[in-house]
């Protein structure tokens, strides 16, 4: 062979791999504007030098000029109030404080159902606490994927499986490392994920990226470049999709308007988060300067800072060059502190935590408050129901992995009431009632009320209600 043709040949080996290259990395329409709100929503959960890393204070003009960056020290002084952390703790302390049910039926004694049970990403999560990081996740940033998948290597029966640690398990991809999607309609206009393309890892030298459809799965090394840009696929390796559908599923508590997508739980909190952000900085900053005066003086003026000090002016000093304090007015402080307030309360009512985070002196009457408890309560329901979905479905892909029928008896069942009765405020209400009603049968109603409240064992709360029953309340009234 000529070595024009070898030329040729090489020229168009490396032209069609650049533009596999190119087709590879092309990411869905909604991916960039997504994976940026991700992002930007994960800084504001993480907090620390994470999320001073992203830059959120207002850059005002000159402060990033000459010698001092007075950005970064504005940044260093800069403390963040998380309210994203502290809301998705409270969510998910209320969703997760009954954990869930599972009802497996024959499968009960299953090794393999063990397995998946205590180890459900093969990295030493739980099927409990998995689902609690990945639906914070979620929470946080609108969606995540849950893929799962198993090993390709070829066994003969299911006991070398056991033995050989073979089995499905699951893992979650996040919006900025899920690049496409796409879905169709079925023959039963059922809407299908029928292809996904996710980033697996990045380091300088190279990515990692997987392709599904519903025939097979590609996985694809890209060496990187000088400049650190992808530039050539060096392996290549494939692998039959034996379950003939791709094994994604995208958990969103709230679904956006794009199939694949989701609306954060707390990005409104976020942005409130933000101004707060700022306002701290701004009141740092008034406080700082509203308490250290500056000098005016010439440059020939002896003076130190600090109290007790002297000034040494010449004798012959025009009068209107004596030096003076510069202090401006702190009136604007306590402005800020009541935004400040009026911002904490504003994130309270639209996450309706105003009755979990209610503080003494709270305005709100007790009706208000509980209306709150049962708007956050429908939230939880929600939240619930989207989370008993997911993990179903993840439990018929691992089925169809595992070859395993799910039995008929088999049931997931989170919980679907949140009581967030105030005990403390209801005892005292019974209290009252009681003083108000004192004949002994509204006596014994109310006492039986509080035993409810306050006891969650079946048994002793019967037992207890007995003796409320036959108690016979001491006569306190006086001799005549």
């Amino acid at each position: 062979m000529s070595s024009d043709l070898i030329n040729h040949a090489f020229d168009t080996y490396i032209g069609k791999h650049k533009m596999d290259i190119k087709k590879l990395l092309a990411t869905h329409p909604a991916y960039e504007s997504h994976a940026k709100q991700a992002t930007y929503l994960q800084r504001s959960y993480l907090g620390g030098n994470v999320y001073r890393a992203g830059e959120y204070l207002t850059h005002y003009i000159g402060e990033q000029t000459g010698s001092t960056d007075l950005y970064s020290k504005r940044l260093a002084a800069t403390p963040l109030d998380n309210h994203v952390q502290t809301t998705v703790d409270i969510y998910r302390s209320f969703l997760f404080r009954e954990l869930p049910h599972r009802h497996l039926g024959i499968l009960i004694d299953n090794p393999l159902v063990h397995d998946w049970l205590t180890d459900t990403d093969q990295e030493g999560q739980g099927m409990d606490s998995f689902l609690k990081s990945a639906n914070d996740l979620a929470m946080i940033m609108g969606n995540i994927w849950i893929l799962v998948d198993k090993g390709s290597y070829k066994v003969q029966t299911q006991a070398e499986e056991i033995a050989l640690g073979i089995r499905a398990y699951a893992c979650v991809y996040t919006p900025q490392n899920v690049l496409d999607w796409e879905y169709e309609r079925d023959i039963a206009g059922k809407m299908r994920l029928t292809y996904i393309k996710v980033k697996e890892n990045e380091t300088p030298y190279k990515v990692t990226i997987t392709e599904w459809d519903e025939t097979q799965c590609v996985r694809y090394v890209i060496a990187k470049d000088d400049q650190g840009n992808p530039d050539t696929i060096v392996d290549t390796i494939q692998y039959d999709n034996m379950l003939g559908y791709v094994p994604f599923i995208n958990h969103a508590p709230i679904k956006g308007s794009v199939r694949g997508t989701g609306h954060s739980l707390v990005g409104d909190v976020a942005d409130a988060q933000k101004f707060l952000y700022n306002l701290y900085s701004e009141l740092e900053q008034s406080i700082r300067i509203s308490s250290h005066p500056t000098l005016v003086k010439t440059a020939s003026t002896s003076a130190n800072a600090g109290a007790g000090s002297i000034i040494n002016i010449q004798e012959d000093l025009d009068p209107g060059l004596l030096p003076f304090l510069l202090q401006p007015t702190a009136a604007s402080i306590n402005g800020m502190l009541d935004t400040i307030d009026k911002a904490i309360e504003g994130i309270q009512r639209m996450t309706h935590t105003s009755a979990v985070q209610a503080t003494k002196g709270s305005p709100m009457s007790g009706v208000a408050l509980s209306v709150e408890r049962q708007l956050l309560s429908a939230k939880l329901t929600d939240l619930s129901d989207t989370l008993s979905e997911t993990e179903r479905r993840m439990w018929e892909i691992w089925a169809d992995w595992q070859g395993i029928e799910l039995p008929e008896e088999f049931e997931i069942e989170y919980a679907q009431s949140f009581d967030l009765r105030d005990n403390h405020s209801e005892i005292e209400l019974y209290r009252k009632a009681i003083e108000l009603v004192p004949t002994p049968l509204f006596r014994n109603y109310m006492l039986a009320e509080v035993a409810e409240m306050m006891v969650d064992d079946a048994d002793s709360l019967r037992d207890i209600i007995a003796e409320i029953d036959d108690y016979q309340a001491p006569d306190n009234t006086p001799d005549a």
